[in-house]
């Protein structure tokens, strides 16, 4: 295995969810216009983020955060030896898996009405929603042992394959929308093309590891590093998963508010998790493989720099973006969603929540990051904590500002906790801080660049430029900002 570049690893992984991210643009825009944003569009949100959910901690979050270490650690001193810890930690997972989809089908109204109070007494939503929970949940299984792939995958030095993969998941949810306007609008063929991109998805990716060296085995003696990795796991999972959990939370108050509440939010929430998936995701996913390799060697020195360079890219794609997504957010909703059964209403809805999103999309960011910092230090419950104070501060925001804002109180109340959560992460961190002394200058250009990118694209809304002309040549701009002041993209990701 080649011990490429930070920029290289960092460019092959955005670019593989750049893939997945614009498919998903694409599923998105498909879904708004053949089922628009209603009660039945907010059953099959609801129900397709119970496994989601989970996807999220294991895809993004708690499952890699917990065991890469470990896997770097066994592959730096037996390959045979990692794979055969993979192998178990993928029964081992799998099992926790099925007891959790076992009880979705055995009680799957109990747990849809759980998710959406607010609509308990629509029995229609209720008996929709329950019914495409039941076909969507088999998607769980194949997206963890996706993850844990990627894993290994990146251990190998392939980050595009497997940051790709979504896009076969996107594919097929295109497909079951399709054939949901094709048959009526009925959405629950939109349920089958989730189930059936979790298999393609898991194919894909599957048959690649295999290719990159990865093998089944006979599971054989227990690995003794397994039961360290589930202790590290659960407090991952209660780390990181706090913080998916608040969706679910925001959900549910959005449950008492008007019909399509829950839709306007996930729309809102696609747009804003694009920079956050291209690039947010992508940079943390490498920066942890790279501080693990780091600190596998005891080199402190360089893993802490690696913090530091996390820190700087993050700041010079995300601080533009949210200007960007900020100042044009219903511009980007009605290019991307105003069609059919999608109208101006609907795009001024769910561009009210993107403009509250876009506020902590740097916040959402450095939690992302600084949660790894924590675990590659191997301290899983620090992160958890803080989020169990974030959790409850989130819920409390949900209730004050849904009623001053409406479904956009509950996306600002999510990037104010996103906020704090990222100040006192970073304060708790211990002996690590960012070097402003070396760095401040950088940061100082970035800002002053994104300044002058914001100039341009109010001046472009007043003159009512093309919102796609405006985005490129305000992105031009900021990128010859940055040029003219002397940064270049391989200084900030060396």
């Amino acid at each position: 295995m080649k011990n490429r570049g930070f920029l290289h690893y960092f460019l092959k992984s955005s670019s593989g969810i750049m893939t997945s991210r614009v498919l998903g643009l694409v599923r998105d825009l498909t879904v708004a216009a053949v089922f628009g944003a209603n009660r039945f569009t907010d059953a099959f949100f609801v129900a397709f983020a119970i496994p989601n959910l989970f996807r999220a901690l294991f895809a993004e979050g708690a499952l890699s955060s917990a065991y890469v270490p470990i896997l770097a650690e066994k592959y730096a001193k037996s390959k045979d030896n990692a794979i055969k810890y993979l192998n178990q930690l993928i029964i081992g997972v799998s099992g926790f898996i099925l007891f959790i989809t076992l009880l979705v089908y055995i009680f799957p109204d109990y747990i849809i009405t759980l998710f959406m109070p607010g609509s308990r007494n629509d029995l229609d939503v209720i008996g929709a929603a329950s019914k495409m929970l039941v076909i969507v949940m088999p998607y769980l299984w194949f997206v963890t042992v996706v993850a844990m792939l990627t894993g290994y995958l990146n251990l190998m030095g392939s980050y595009y394959v497997p940051y790709s993969s979504t896009a076969m998941l996107n594919i097929f949810m295109m497909l079951g929308a399709l054939a949901g306007y094709h048959y009526g609008g009925n959405i629950i063929y939109l349920a089958w093309g989730v189930l059936l991109g979790g298999v393609a998805q898991l194919l894909y990716v599957f048959f690649y590891s295999l290719k990159k060296g990865f093998k089944v085995v006979s599971f054989g003696e227990r690995d003794p590093d397994l039961k360290k990795t589930f202790l590290l796991i659960i407090p991952s999972i209660a780390g990181l998963g706090i913080n998916q959990i608040n969706f679910v939370v925001d959900r549910i108050f959005a449950s008492f508010l008007s019909a399509g509440s829950i839709s306007f939010l996930y729309y809102a929430n696609r747009l804003f998790q694009f920079p956050l998936g291209v690039f947010s995701v992508a940079l943390n996913s490498v920066s942890l493989t790279e501080m693990s390799r780091a600190l596998a060697n005891n080199d402190r020195v360089r893993a802490y720099k690696i913090i530091d360079k996390s820190i700087i890219s993050l700041c010079f794609i995300v601080i533009p973006a949210t200007i960007g997504l900020f100042l044009l957010s219903y511009d980007i909703t009605a290019l991307i969603y105003k069609r059919k059964s999608f109208g101006i209403t609907e795009a001024k809805l769910t561009s009210e929540a993107l403009k509250m999103y876009s506020i902590g999309l740097l916040f959402y960011s450095l939690v992302g990051l600084f949660t790894r910092v924590f675990y590659t230090k191997k301290d899983t419950i620090t992160p958890v904590r803080v989020a169990f104070f974030m959790s409850m501060l989130n819920a409390l925001l949900d209730y004050i500002f849904m009623f001053r804002f409406g479904h956009a109180g509950i996306a600002l109340a999510s990037s104010v906790v996103a906020m704090i959560n990222t100040i006192i992460l970073y304060k708790k961190i211990g002996d690590y801080r960012f070097s402003f002394y070396e760095n401040g200058g950088l940061m100082l250009k970035i800002v002053l660049s994104s300044v002058i990118m914001s100039c341009f694209i109010i001046i472009g809304k007043y003159f009512k430029i093309n919102v796609l002309i405006n985005v490129v040549l305000s992105s031009l701009l900021y990128f010859a900002s940055c040029r003219l002041m002397g940064i270049r993209i391989r200084e900030v990701l060396r």
